[in-house]
């Protein structure tokens, strides 16, 4: 799945249409898939229905920050991505 993919399905979970919002989710969806992939997520789990739920939610924590604040929700990494984590070991 491509970037671009990834960020309409992103969009498609945060409910945003249109591509007014495209360079500003482009980034934390690229950083969210970073964090994820370098924490030891495959691209396959990634891709998958779980993966794209918790890439969303990480987009969405870094979508709603304070200034000089940046933080994954308790959601994002204590209960989704260690699941992806745990089946990726196992591919």
């Amino acid at each position: 799945m491509t970037n671009d993919e990834l960020l309409e399905e992103v969009k498609a979970g945060l409910t945003d249409v249109g591509t007014h919002n495209n360079a500003t989710l482009m980034p934390k969806v690229l950083a969210a898939k970073a964090y994820m992939l370098n924490a030891g997520v495959s691209l396959a789990q990634l891709e998958s229905d779980l993966g794209i739920a918790t890439l969303t939610i990480g987009v969405s924590d870094l979508w709603n920050i304070n200034s000089g604040e940046v933080a994954f929700s308790p959601a994002f990494t204590d209960m989704l991505l260690p699941q992806l984590m745990a089946v990726s070991i196992g591919e």
